[in-house]
């Protein structure tokens, strides 16, 4: 399991105009700041688009993108690389920040 293979298929995603600007938060996220700690998943913040004459928005387009590529269902988790990968919505204002001025690693 090698998190930048998961970091660039995620990267994948965005290029190929599934998802728009992301970014990686919990504690993959705050290793770009800390000493690098355990953990078992990655959070991916993102602003959803919703499908065109759709009022509900869905994650399943990310879905079927990531299981095209060899992607795995667990749980509310998509398996990428090796990697259980959650799509969340921005739920606070530093969320909305992190997505409004990324920093690149």
């Amino acid at each position: 399991m090698n998190i930048k293979e998961t970091i660039a298929a995620i990267n994948r995603l965005q290029a190929d105009g599934v998802i728009d600007r992301y970014a990686i938060g919990g504690a993959v996220g705050a290793t770009f700041y800390l000493e690098p700690v355990a953990t078992l998943d990655v959070h991916v913040f993102m602003a959803f688009r919703p499908e065109a004459g759709q009022i509900l928005i869905s994650p399943q387009p990310i879905f079927e993108y990531l299981k095209a590529g060899g992607g795995t269902m667990q749980g509310e988790y998509i398996v990428v690389t090796g990697w259980p990968v959650q799509f969340l919505p921005p739920g606070t204002p530093l969320v909305e920040e992190a997505l409004n001025e990324p920093v690149e690693q």
